[in-house]
């Protein structure tokens, strides 16, 4: 028995709410004998509702906010026919011009991870509003739409307020301590508001911190302005993280080096941390950088550090043990987590989200409302960025990614959106895009890729994905080599690369037809993709050529900037928030519009 079975029982028990299949139920999935498959997990999520295609909407929920961008999810029933559509307006709080920002995505119960642990996401839409200034307060107007009827008459106009970037107390004690006297004796003096500093010398750990400040008087760890405080265990083969935090809050770590540990900083189950700030560290051979796997952990801020692994290569990943030694970077899990400006290297996955499973019960505690941008991700012996297990509102944009397996991962991925904006992947191996398990909701804007292989291959089994003004630039095999088992996943306004004469694109849709093309115009007029899709090469750029697989690279050694009068000028498609302030006629395709700054990627230099 397989998928087919598996389908029909989950449709029976869908009304019950978050299914829990028994073992009688599981035993029709085993087989006997050597030929026996590996039995599906049973299905959990969301109930489905009854089939109606007027609109009842529900819960409203504000995510925790961060410094840039806020999150919000608004739950419904009906529009069993998904022609409903909720608009999006902001401005600042005193002032009176609304500006546009993307309309909400509409999730609908698309089963993610079917393979290895379905999960039924909700029935809501969900979005952001970005690139905002930090401690303001903004008020945000929300139009939904349904010509079946049930939509609110009015508005919903809700308040909400971007984080404050964190900052230590100005009225607190500073406590001084040295190596001899150590870091524990110091810390237990600490009252919120106090900075603990700490004197250039080895501090030998593991520490578990249990007190902890508030976001007004949060408790420093404070580095010397010369020399280093290095806070280390014994090595790292060992399993005590240097530091643990277990519901300890409002601690900031600043100018410290972490090194020779299993963990540098770990927040623990079940209490996990709130506000936990690291910032200006130097993290050095560890497996893991920063991690969490708690639903219970929000509002980090990691910022401006320097996260080095272990692994002597990236390339070629060891087949078997590839995870292994150097794991994860920075690998969070909670809400309203900022990871940002940190250089991040000689890891296996960069920076993370928790390989945490299928969320929780509680929606307030799903994983929802986290940024990673201008990072600096580089020699991941698999993904630089990896979004699996995230909900809603994950947001990546503006980073830089080089010499990897893998590019962005979103396998799998509840529901969506995640946000993959202005990225620069080069050096890619495998995958620019790895959307595996049967991900939700991928919205995909203005990125530059170059692999080595395909332009853009992921498995055909991504969902409620949506993608624009990207290069998919690759170096071999097809242009195009994917497909997506819902109707309404789109793509328009990309540019491809052919690689090879005989190979260009091969889609299969969601009727599970498969369908080969030499041209994107007999691919649009087969499957309604890429209407305004466009053909390109290296030479738009101002120095890059196709990327050879396992070759490292340098990013003064290629210039992803676009080169003027080639064709992906003024190409693309103008979106809310995303394409703002664009010259020329109309957006550029990629990661940099042509004129504009370039970004800046890792720490930030000290003013």
């Amino acid at each position: 028995m397989g998928c087919d079975c598996m389908r029909i029982l989950n449709e029976a028990y869908g009304s019950l709410g978050r299914v829990v299949m028994v073992a009688a139920v599981m035993a029709l999935f085993a087989t006997v004998g050597p030929a026996r498959e590996r039995p599906v997990p049973p299905l959990v999520g969301f109930a489905v509702g009854p089939e109606m295609n007027e609109i009842v909407p529900k819960r409203f929920i504000v995510d925790p906010a961060t410094i840039e961008n806020l999150g919000f999810r608004w739950y419904i029933e009906g529009d069993s026919n998904r022609n409903a559509s909720v608009t999006v307006e902001f401005r600042q709080k005193g002032q009176t011009q609304w500006g546009s920002a993307l309309p909400m995505l509409r999730v609908h119960h698309e089963v993610s991870n079917q393979q290895f642990g379905p999960y039924r996401t909700g029935n809501l839409f969900a979005g952001s509003v970005l690139f905002l200034e930090p401690a303001t307060s903004y008020e945000v107007r929300f139009t939904m739409r349904d010509p079946d009827g049930g939509a609110p008459a009015e508005p919903k106009i809700v308040e909400a307020v971007t984080r404050a970037v964190p900052k230590a107390f100005d009225g607190g004690r500073t406590i001084e301590t040295a190596p001899e006297k150590g870091l524990m004796a110091a810390f237990e003096q600490a009252q919120p508001g106090d900075v603990i500093a700490l004197r250039p010398g080895i501090y030998k750990g593991p520490f578990e911190l249990g007190k902890s400040g508030t976001a007004e008087k949060p408790i420093v760890l404070r580095g010397p302005a010369d020399g280093e405080a290095v806070l280390e265990a014994d090595s790292v083969g060992g399993r005590s993280p240097i530091v643990t935090l277990n519901g300890a809050h409002h601690l900031h770590f600043e100018g410290l080096t972490f090194r020779n540990a299993h963990t540098a900083v770990y927040a623990a189950k079940p209490g996990g941390s709130d506000g936990l700030v690291i910032h200006r560290c130097k993290i050095h051979d560890v497996v893991y950088g920063i991690n969490t796997g708690c639903e219970n952990s929000r509002n980090w801020y990691i910022a401006d550090n320097d996260i080095v692994g272990i692994n002597p290569t990236w390339y070629p990943r060891p087949p078997e043990t590839y995870m292994s030694p150097g794991h994860t970077g920075v690998n969070v899990y909670g809400q309203g987590h900022v990871i940002c400006y940190n250089r991040i290297t000689r890891f296996s996955d960069a920076a993370a989200i928790y390989n945490f499973g299928p969320p929780v019960d509680d929606v307030l505690k799903h994983c929802v409302n986290i940024d990673f941008y201008n990072n600096d991700l580089s020699w991941a012996q698999d993904d630089t960025f990896e979004a699996d297990y995230g909900c809603h509102n994950v947001r990546f944009y503006r980073n830089r990614c080089y010499n990897a397996h893998t590019g962005m991962s979103t396998q799998p991925f509840y529901g969506g959106p995640v946000y993959l904006i202005r990225n620069e992947l080069y050096g890619i191996t495998s995958l620019s895009y790895k959307l595996n398990n049967y991900p939700a909701g991928i919205l995909a804007y203005n990125n530059t890729s170059c692999c080595a292989g395909s332009g853009f291959r992921p498995p055909p089994i991504w969902q409620n994905g949506h993608f624009r003004n990207n290069l998919f630039m690759g170096g071999s095999g097809y242009a195009l080599v994917s497909g997506s088992p819902t109707a309404y996943s789109t793509m328009d306004y990309d540019a491809y690369r052919r690689n090879e004469a005989d190979h260009f694109i091969s889609w299969r849709d969601h009727t599970s037809k498969v369908g080969q093309y030499q041209s994107l115009e007999v691919f649009f007029k087969a499957t309604g993709l890429e209407e305004h899709g466009l053909m390109a090469d290296y030479n738009i750029f101002v120095q890059a050529g196709p990327p050879e697989q396992g070759k490292s690279y340098e990013p003064g050694g290629y210039d992803l900037r676009l080169n003027e009068g080639t064709n992906v000028v003024d190409a693309g498609i103008a979106l809310a928030q995303i394409t703002d302030g664009f010259t020329g006629k109309a957006p550029d395709l990629g990661c940099y519009e042509l004129g504009r700054e370039h970004p800046h990627y890792g720490p930030r230099p000290v003013r």
